[in-house]
């Protein structure tokens, strides 16, 4: 079945001719501000002025005409909504005049099934990074979910605020990625990880006062690459460990960039997962991915009704029908993302030892500095969390410099492996969170991982990333990570959430303002 994938959803528009068996052509034109960002209006003026004329190249290309077409795929969102709008009404103005079926296209999974197409990719999690994207998705559970993203802006647009300060032209990831090769000293900068999720404004706002304070551009560029690309990469390789994934897709334009796909390489080494890199011509946005989506999405559901089209600027991946996903999976035994378990004897106490792993992607600098950081944490964390009578491991013993410390062993499993558990450990686990969050106690990855059940109790552990003080925002991220995390992995998530949270009421006084606070976050989250 040859079908035409158009795609438009920021600044490029491109046509594409495909089929099961191959693409037959590619046809794309990008809008390039001359000073700025992308401007919504004038890129769409750009779609409306060469769209027709990347359709009718594609078709010339691929020496097939419209009446050889059996499918019109084109991008529905997520977006800018006046590019949205051009290659929608050209897709329905097309459908409409040959009588064709068509289907609208989730743009994340049009990346992630192009990769699939062109790498082998199976079961992957793929890391997506472009100008306003930053997400690390995987298939569980009937449907691609979003693991992990940014919480402010995304990676490329970190990258082209920064270069457009240091007066380079959009896109400014190239200049970065140049500047970064000269560069000879680590600069330090905010290292913003919430679980799987990651900010980058504040590590932008950090560039611009080192460049005010004269600080050499080379220097800057190699430190946020090392900075931004770090943090990247220790999110999508706990995301690994989260999924069980035995695979690893690259998409999105800033995944062209050399030392991003070093470091992962590295890391993926290290954890014994293997890496797909989507070849460049499909990282950036084109109608082949979209086309590619559409096709999967038509042989298993059929077309959209015309009605049913309707452009969506904020059309999450985990709303997206995607039932064509073979699962590959495996079990990550006594090894998380950052840490090596051991079992000891410490006396006559049936232990374990916990070190923290040295990770060759980073520099040695910043890595040893971030392992003594969340080693200390973890302990200050565990000890003001047993004082506040929340369950978890006894600490036995420490040593600093190696980053490793001993402590109690629990007889459990985690709760990310219990696919039903009782509602009733549901509500111990609201409890335990509500406890917590009453001393200003924040976990930082309150995922299923890092929660055990023991004897039919809950136990919390791997508070590394939180904070003895927290507040509001840092309680709905908790929440808002525990949320995702169970949706993820429970088959019935909404309803043992139901149970977490009518606990979590009754145990935590502020409980309200930090749930209508999740709503404020997940309100603003950034697809485009």
């Amino acid at each position: 079945m040859y079908t035409l994938g158009l795609e438009g959803t920021a600044h490029t528009i491109s046509a594409s001719v495909l089929d099961e068996e191959k693409i037959y052509s590619l046809a794309s034109m990008t809008y390039s501000p001359e000073q700025g960002g992308i401007n919504p209006r004038e890129a769409a003026e750009f779609h409306f002025k060469n769209i027709k004329g990347i359709i009718e190249r594609a078709l010339r290309e691929s020496g097939i005409g419209m009446d050889k077409i059996g499918l019109i795929s084109f991008s529905r969102g997520p977006g800018l909504p006046p590019s949205l709008k051009i290659v929608a009404t050209a897709a329905r103005a097309l459908s409409i005049k040959y009588n064709i079926p068509i289907v609208g296209v989730n743009h994340p999974l049009g990346h992630i099934e192009i990769g699939r197409r062109e790498t082998g990719a199976v079961d992957p999690v793929m890391l997506y990074v472009s100008g306003g994207n930053t997400q690390i998705i995987a298939y569980r559970n009937g449907k691609y979910r979003v693991f992990g993203e940014t919480l402010d802006i995304g990676i490329g647009n970190l990258l082209d605020k920064v270069a457009r300060q240091m007066g380079f032209p959009f896109p400014g990831g190239p200049a970065i990625e140049r500047l970064a090769l000269n560069g000879g000293k680590l600069l330090q900068l905010p290292y913003t990880v919430r679980g799987m999720d990651t900010a980058f404004s504040g590590m932008y706002t950090a560039c611009v006062d080192l460049m005010k304070k004269g600080e050499r551009n080379e220097d800057i560029c190699m430190s946020l690459q090392e900075y931004a690309f770090s943090m990247l990469v220790e999110t999508l390789e706990r995301a690994i460990f989260t999924t069980g994934k035995k695979s690893i897709l690259l998409a999105g334009g800033v995944a062209r960039n050399k030392r991003l796909r070093e470091m992962i390489k590295i890391m993926a080494d290290e954890a014994g997962v293997e890496v797909f890199e989507t070849p460049d011509k499909y990282c950036m946005d084109n109608g082949a991915m979209i086309g590619q989506a559409g096709i999967l999405t038509f042989k298993a559901r059929g077309g959209d009704n015309l009605e049913d089209t309707a452009i969506d600027q904020f059309y999450r991946i985990d709303q997206a029908f995607a039932s064509w996903v073979q699962i590959d999976e495996r079990k990550y035994e006594n090894r998380g993302a950052e840490s090596d378990i051991t079992y000891e004897k410490f006396h006559s106490f049936d232990a374990v030892k916990k070190a923290r792993i040295p990770k060759g992607y980073r520099l040695k600098e910043l890595d040893h500095a971030i392992r003594k950081a969340r080693m200390r944490r973890e302990i200050t964390m565990l000890y003001r969390l047993s004082q506040a009578n929340v369950p978890v491991p006894e600490i036995f013993a420490v040593d600093v410099e190696n980053a490793s410390f001993s402590m109690e062993r629990i007889e459990g499993v985690q709760l990310s492996m219990m696919i039903e558990p009782d509602m009733g450990i549901g509500e111990k686990l609201g409890r335990a969170v509500g406890k917590m969050h009453s001393s200003s106690l924040c976990h930082g990855d309150l995922t299923m991982n890092n929660i055990l059940v023991a004897d039919n109790e809950i136990v919390i552990i791997d508070p590394s990333m939180g904070n003895p003080s927290g507040n509001i925002q840092d309680f709905a991220y908790d929440m808002r990570l525990l949320r995702e995390s169970v949706n993820a992995t429970i088959h019935d998530g909404n309803r043992f959430m139901s149970h977490v949270e009518k606990a979590y009421r009754e145990t935590f006084h502020d409980a309200g303002r930090v749930l209508e606070e999740v709503k404020n976050i997940e309100a603003r989250r950034r697809y485009v």
